[in-house]
């Protein structure tokens, strides 16, 4: 829209990039609500600074980019098991994670801007896998949720229409669970986005990534050149944090209800048990 453009006159120098395929991303993650958009937009500014990531977080913090999808998305895989997020939170602060998720996603960013010269066509969205095998209660430690949280709402307020679908595989029993503390996070546009695949989901992957794009870890050709099926130049595992990076010890943590029972009394509350 033109006059979306024209709002922004003030602030178009500082984008990452002012082009109709980027200012139309804003207007479709807002339904074409031109104030929304803006706000929306005007929040973000300029692309961040590139951070200064602290040690714990480079090896530690698992996930990244991996292949091309059939289309030639980057598709970026995120390790859900081994990552010890109560060490990390233990060693680094919930600013730094969120300052290198924004490095990740400007690495996608980029990535796309890259292919879509490359192949000359317009690449804008990133395809995910999420491998859940090992999720579990630890996980689901309620600081790690509220910093997970706070990702999952940044990359839907400064990276819109980004998403092209999520697939999770090796879904364990407790994954309904994990998938309720989290989804008031995203988007209805994202939620219809994640798929949560069954036991063919190596099948399901390559029909929409070729399996030389596909880690032989996840069912493709793909390998490290040292042979590693892992492809861990690419993917880091992440792992538990040694204590010696720790920082701090504990977290405070904010309940959502506090209540004072004096002697003698007695208070009732119900709760819905998710899982036995």
């Amino acid at each position: 829209s033109p006059q979306f453009r024209e709002n922004l006159q003030d602030v178009l120098p500082s984008l990452p990039s002012q082009d109709d395929y980027f200012l139309l991303k804003w207007l479709r993650a807002r339904c074409f609500d031109l104030p929304k958009s803006e706000a929306m937009l005007r929040k973000v500014h300029g692309p961040p600074e590139p951070p200064v990531l602290r040690q714990v977080i480079r090896k530690y913090m698992s996930g990244g980019m991996c292949g091309y999808d059939r289309e030639g998305s980057p598709i970026w895989y995120e390790i859900i098991g081994p990552l010890d997020a109560k060490g990390l939170l233990f060693s680094a602060s919930k600013q730094d994670l969120l300052k290198n998720k924004f490095r990740d996603c400007e690495v996608l960013r980029c990535e796309c801007e890259q292919q879509s010269q490359k192949l000359g066509k317009k690449i804008e969205m990133v395809l995910m896998v999420y491998d859940c095998e090992g999720l579990g209660l630890k996980h689901l430690w309620k600081p790690a949720v509220d910093a997970y949280g706070e990702l999952l709402s940044m990359f839907e307020e400064n990276y819109p229409e980004s998403l092209k679908r999520l697939f999770i595989v090796k879904a364990p029993k407790i994954f309904p669970v994990a998938y309720n503390l989290i989804k008031h996070f995203l988007s209805e546009d994202t939620r219809k986005k994640v798929v949560v695949l069954g036991s063919n989901w190596k099948e399901v992957l390559q029909k929409y990534i070729d399996p030389e794009q596909i880690p032989v870890e996840y069912g493709g050709t793909l390998m490290d050149p040292d042979g590693d099926p892992k492809c861990p130049s690419k993917i880091n595992y992440g792992g538990d944090v040694p204590q010696h990076y720790y920082v701090r010890d504990q977290l405070a943590q904010q309940y959502e209800h506090t209540v004072v029972v004096n002697r003698g009394s007695s208070h009732q509350v119900e709760y819905e048990i998710l899982f036995p």
